[in-house]
């Protein structure tokens, strides 16, 4: 039993549960269907993919799991802004509109089918990446080098790529103003995140220059 990846885990499920609370909260406990269908395919998938992770790799989850690394000051910053934006409060401000909002079902079917997409492509990321660490730093003491198997011939960050999925699709789920400005606001700290870390690579791994000759974009395919 790795100790590590099962705190991990169960972090990642309690991360899930206090969404929920918040946009109950939010909503003055009230709730549909649809609600409903959202946090039940998160709980899913959340465990799906921590499941999947501990059989294929549970070192990778635990690395994850580390809270206190030798990352930059910006990548502190920015990922403690997007967990609290992107977990939290987005989901504080579905519940807080909950009751004004007007759905179109094929937008919130689509939302869902891109909640879905992205975990996919994270454990694709995940199942290739045991350097894949929640925080942006080199991993010297890991020997980290290059990826290039997988996802990772198509973009060079495909789990920052997985996070703007899971940004637009929230955004159809739920499809109210403020959980719009709240993705949209996560998704541009993303993009920071992404320019920041892939410039620190170049310059300080290995190998990395060259990858970046071969594997052109950064996020998405043919645009950046």
């Amino acid at each position: 039993m790795h100790k590590a990846a099962i705190n991990y885990a169960l972090r990642v499920f309690v991360q899930r549960i206090l969404a929920l609370v918040l946009f109950l909260l939010g909503s003055g406990w009230a709730l549909n269907w649809t609600v409903g269908l959202y946090f039940g395919t998160n709980f899913l998938a959340a465990a799906v993919s921590m499941v999947y992770m501990y059989n294929v790799s549970p070192e990778t989850l635990a690395q994850r799991g580390k809270v206190v690394t030798d990352s930059p000051v910006w990548d502190k910053l920015l990922l403690g802004l997007y967990w609290l934006l992107h977990f939290f409060v987005i989901h504080l401000a579905a519940g807080l509109e909950f009751k004004n909002a007007i759905q179109n079902m094929t937008v919130f079917w689509t939302g869902i089918i891109l909640v879905v997409g992205s975990t996919i492509l994270s454990l694709a990321a995940l199942k290739v990446n045991t350097f894949l660490e929640s925080t942006a730093r080199l991993q010297t003491e890991r020997g980290q080098t290059v990826i290039r198997e997988g996802v990772y011939g198509v973009v060079r960050h495909p789990t920052y790529s997985a996070v703007l999925l899971s940004c637009l699709g929230i955004s159809l789920v739920f499809q109210t103003p403020f959980v719009c400005l709240v993705a949209l606001i996560s998704t541009v700290l993303i993009v920071v995140r992404t320019y920041l870390e892939d410039k620190m690579l170049q310059e300080n791994l290995a190998g990395y220059k060259q990858y970046v000759r071969d594997v052109r974009y950064r996020l998405i395919p043919f645009v950046w």
